[in-house]
């Protein structure tokens, strides 16, 4: 990721982005890092839910850390749909690779 796409993405979502060094995705993957923080701000999720970090292998494979805000007790129900959503962000985030690569 360069400066610029870093930049951009804090300059729209402010703290909500993860540290530079908790993102390592492929170019294709960066839309929909920010489409993500722009639909957790939308829906409020990002009251209860922080991603951490974002991580794709070459594979594409991806794995989202979250941290749960005091709002949400980690061993809840809220939790796991919390969970369950962010499992299914993975799936799209491999998908959006696989397509690239497809395209390619």
């Amino acid at each position: 990721m360069s400066d610029d796409e870093y930049e951009f993405l804090v300059a729209s979502h402010g703290d909500a982005v993860p540290d530079r060094g908790r993102i390592r995705l492929h170019d294709c993957q960066l839309p929909a890092l920010d489409s993500l923080l722009r639909v957790m701000r939308e829906d409020g999720i990002d009251k209860e839910v922080r991603v951490v970090g974002i991580f794709a292998q070459a594979s594409g494979r991806t794995r989202i850390e979250v941290e749960y805000t005091d709002l949400v007790d980690p061993r809840s129900i809220e939790a796991m749909c919390h969970e369950i959503s962010f499992w299914r962000f993975e799936q799209r985030f491999l998908e959006i690779f696989e397509e690239e690569i497809a395209d390619d």
